[in-house]
């Protein structure tokens, strides 16, 4: 991602008054692009000169400054060993934000299953998608199904005579298609190694699954009162803090009482 392109497309896009939801350092370079593509498509902005382009490349490929590291020495008997090699390097990335489209892998990857793996360590199982900053097509599941249809049965009793629908005959089926609207945006969800529970995040927010909370808990009503209940955008989840403050306190109580 180059900061210089970045900060090119942005600029010519608040000249123009374009509107943001979000701050600059959230945006991707493949999102401003498409931003300012579909502002130069409406009138809004101008197409950049060659000139212009130009100059935007040699900022983009003009070597950075280097600083001056300290001498230092080591002793290699008393070296650490070495750490293994970054996580994301052993596993293949999933289709970027600006590429994936919200809900692609709703009913068609297992709950547990693992998409990517950042510098961080943190085992993402779900990637973030955020709204888009102007109206865009969404993508649609296409589900395809053999329709028998249905037949009426009638039964008459007395003077009362009923009909029902029950399936047709599959040997008369014929090809059909249900289409689902996928939705705007979805939150991101991943493991990290220092929670025992998953976080859900979006937009800067976030906090644990209610769900494991509960089962760790044993019970919704079982959960402490300390431990509060907010909405990461539209998922409602456990307050990160209040959970482990919550968590922390009872093991201390533990530690005291002589049970630990």
């Amino acid at each position: 991602m180059s900061a210089a392109r970045k900060g090119f497309y942005y600029k010519r896009l608040t000249a123009a008054g374009v509107p943001f939801d979000k701050h600059f350092r959230n945006y991707t370079e493949a999102e401003l692009i498409e931003a300012h593509a579909a502002a130069v498509q409406a009138g809004l902005v101008e197409e950049p000169t060659a000139e212009e382009l130009a100059q935007l490349e040699k900022q983009v490929h003009a070597p950075r400054p280097r600083r001056k590291l300290e001498e230092t020495t080591v002793d290699m008997d008393d070296a650490e060993t070495p750490l293994p090699a970054p996580a994301q390097n052993r596993r293949l990335p999933p289709l970027s934000h600006a590429e994936e489209l919200p809900g692609e892998r709703l009913n068609t990857n297992p709950d547990e299953q693992v998409v990517r793996v950042d510098e961080l360590g943190r085992q993402w199982l779900q990637e973030e998608v955020r709204k888009p900053a102007y109206p865009k097509p969404r993508g649609r599941r296409v589900l395809r199904y053999m329709d028998a249809g249905v037949k009426q049965q009638t039964v008459v009793q007395g003077e009362y005579t009923e009909t029902f629908e029950v399936a047709g005959d599959p040997k008369n089926a014929t090809p059909s298609e249900i289409k689902i609207t996928l939705p705007s945006y979805q939150v991101g969800i991943y493991r990290d190694r220092r929670f025992p529970f998953k976080v859900i995040t979006y937009g800067g927010n976030s906090g644990f699954d209610r769900l494991e909370v509960e089962a760790f808990y044993g019970a919704r009503e079982l959960v402490p009162a300390e431990c509060k209940r907010i909405y990461v955008e539209n998922v409602l989840c456990y307050d990160m803090r209040s959970v482990i403050r919550a968590i922390n306190t009872e093991y201390r109580q533990q530690q005291l009482a002589g049970n630990i």
